[in-house]
Parts: structure tokens; sequence; C-alpha cells
């Protein structure tokens, strides 16, 4: 049986403080946005404060819940198990949930067209962008391997007991 790689060996520096204390950052404020200040959320995604509805609130709940879960993985599971194996999955199943994320905000604003017209974003638009992307990016770069030192190519790989 190999020695699991440790995360905080393999993984940069740079990607492991966007993983386990920037982006849990984020989350967390989009976490109490969604259940403090709902309006203002939809408001600022889709650019049309008349789509909020109490009757939704729900949805918002959930999507709080969603990233409450971001939150906890990246502070406590990232930081307590030091595997790159399991950062590795961790990073795979937040990247299904990035592509529905970025999906659903090019559908908030009314689809492709005009998602595509940059000259119209907000402030909100880009930091909303910009907070999503970036930590969306790293974990891409974690599950390829790129920026990954591979500790078992240089002599980190050995068996239990040795």
């Amino acid at each position: 049986m190999t020695t699991p790689i440790k995360a905080s060996t393999a993984v940069p520096l740079s990607y492991r403080v966007t993983l386990t204390l920037l982006e849990p950052l984020f989350a967390l404020n989009g976490a109490m946005m969604t259940f403090l200040t709902p309006q203002a959320y939809v408001s600022g995604i889709t650019h049309e404060p008349a789509l909020y509805s109490p009757a939704n609130q729900f949805l918002y709940t959930q999507l709080g819940g969603a990233w409450l879960l971001f939150a906890f993985n990246e502070v406590v599971v990232m930081r307590l198990v030091d595997d790159l194996r399991v950062w590795r999955l961790l990073c795979c199943g937040m990247l299904v949930s990035d592509l529905c994320y970025h999906v659903s905000s090019v559908q908030a604003v009314g689809g492709w067209a005009r998602f595509c017209e940059l000259g119209q974003w907000t402030a909100f638009d880009w930091a909303v962008f910009a907070s999503a992307v970036g930590p969306m990016v790293v974990r891409l770069l974690v599950v390829a391997g790129v920026g990954v030192k591979n500790v078992e190519e240089e002599g980190g790989k050995g068996k239990k007991g040795e």
C-alpha cells in the first residue's frame, strides 16, 4: 500500500490559500446574502428586482446551504485531511457544482447573448464572476495536476513499514 501524498506538500500555497481561506469566505458571504437579503441577491444576479418572491425563499435557503457545505469542506475537511486524493475528489465534486452555478448565472441574465455583453456588467456581476471563476480554475488545476507536485515521482512513494 502506498503512503498517501500530502496535499500540504503537493498543492501550491496559492491554491491552498484560495481553497481553504478565500473561497470559504466568499461562500459564507453568499450564504449570508441568500439567508438575510435574498431580494438583493436576486436583484444583483438577474438585474430584475421584481423576480424575488418570498414564496421562493426555500430555494435561497437551499442555495445558502450548498454554499455552507462548500465552506465546511474547504475550512474543515481540506484542512484536517491532508491527502491529495481526497482534495482531488472534493475538487471534482465542487466542479460539478461550479458548472451548474455558471450555467445558472447565464440563465439568470437571460442567456448567452446578454451574458456576453461585458460592457453591461455591474460591479456586482464582476465581483460574482471573480469570486466564482478564480476558485473554479484552481479546482481544475488541482484535478488536472497542473502545478501540483507529484511526490511519488520525487521519491515519496513507499509502502507502510518502510
